[in-house]
């Protein structure tokens, strides 16, 4: 009869565990979160700090191996600003190299630490990186997610449930921290079907079968992922023109298109002369800030001329965003928007 009872015992928490894994049940975050927590928030970044942010975010976008050692060296760093662009960096680089350096900071931090989610996720991306380094069809696209999700030890179902959470959280304003790990992970896999869209896969989208939009930049990601470089630069310069107000959602548009670098910058230079010829069609002060914004993250020098034509203009607010961007500007001073896209 013990036996009978262990044995129950042994199948009940298997099959709990199993339904756990497989996302079945209430949301359990893999990492932990802090909801409505006075947490201390991070201290503001020098420019030295910003420009080094900004450098290892394009090493990583650009895939640069021969710049490496200067992601890894940013490991060592004590913002966590840095170490979780250090560690998306090197997930897009799949860094096999850089993976004893990763354990090493997990050991350094402690438990409860949010930069925790994004050594899993770096890690993760590595993983399947190394695994199916090309995604020039549709097999190795699944096989690269499937690796992916293995080493995140993560479902379909738990990450719809994060992002369903994080969601929920953000606007009953119980929530203002990076998004979740499982929304994080949601994220690169739609970075990571972006790219097998751009080598040929064409059906991408619908052979990983995710429903991006549960997340708003998961769904950018997405979206972009399936336009040429033209067609996202003048996508994002001519939304980002018409915004009436600026949102937390913008940060992730005006990143994206940061990310083009100079040639963005072409498109918003083009489009910011237009909007002072034709000022009285720009009506809202937003629209000006969020460019100016996307300007300071380039840090193009060739925008100056365009940017001191405002300092005269007729909206306070645009007045002050200008002077506030050519200060950048002048300083050579770039910022990272949004520092987990």
């Amino acid at each position: 009869m013990k036996a009978k009872k262990i044995l129950w015992l042994v199948l009940g928490l298997g099959i709990v565990f199993v339904a756990h894994h497989l996302g079945f049940g209430p949301y359990r975050p893999r990492f932990p979160v802090k909801v409505g927590a006075s947490t201390e928030p991070p201290s503001v970044l020098t420019r030295e700090q910003d420009n080094l942010l900004a450098d290892i975010r394009a090493i990583g976008l650009r895939r640069d191996h021969s710049q490496i050692v200067k992601v890894r060296a940013a490991l060592k760093e004590e913002h966590p600003f840095i170490l979780i662009t250090a560690l998306l960096a090197l997930g897009r680089l799949g860094a096999t190299e850089s993976v004893e350096d990763i354990r090493a900071l997990q050991k350094r931090l402690q438990d409860d630490s949010h930069i925790q989610s994004f050594a899993a996720l770096a890690l993760a991306r590595i993983q399947a990186e190394s695994a199916v380094p090309q995604t020039v069809n549709q097999e190795q696209l699944r096989q690269k997610i499937k690796h992916f999700l293995t080493a995140a030890d993560l479902s379909v179902r738990q990450i719809y449930k994060g992002a369903s959470w994080y969601i929920a959280q953000w606007q009953a304003g119980r929530y203002r921290d990076l998004a979740p790990f499982e929304v994080q992970a949601l994220r690169q896999i739609a970075e990571i079907t972006s790219e097998a869209y751009e080598k040929g896969v064409q059906d991408a989208f619908t052979v990983v079968g995710l429903d991006f939009s549960r997340d708003h930049a998961a769904q950018l990601k997405a979206q972009l992922g399936q336009m040429s470089r033209e067609q996202r630069v003048q996508w994002l310069v001519d939304l980002l023109s018409k915004k009436r107000v600026g949102r937390w959602e913008e940060e992730y548009e005006v990143q994206a298109l940061a990310d083009e670098g100079l040639f963005a910058s072409k498109a918003i230079i083009t489009k910011l002369r237009e909007m002072r010829t034709h000022r009285t069609q720009y009506p809202y002060n937003a629209s000006f800030a969020l460019l100016f914004r996307a300007l300071i993250c380039i840090g193009d020098t060739d925008s100056i001329p365009v940017v001191r034509s405002f300092l005269n203009d007729s909206d306070r607010w645009v007045r002050y965003y200008a002077e506030q961007t050519l200060r950048h500007l002048e300083q050579g001073w770039r910022v990272v928007r949004a520092i987990d896209y």
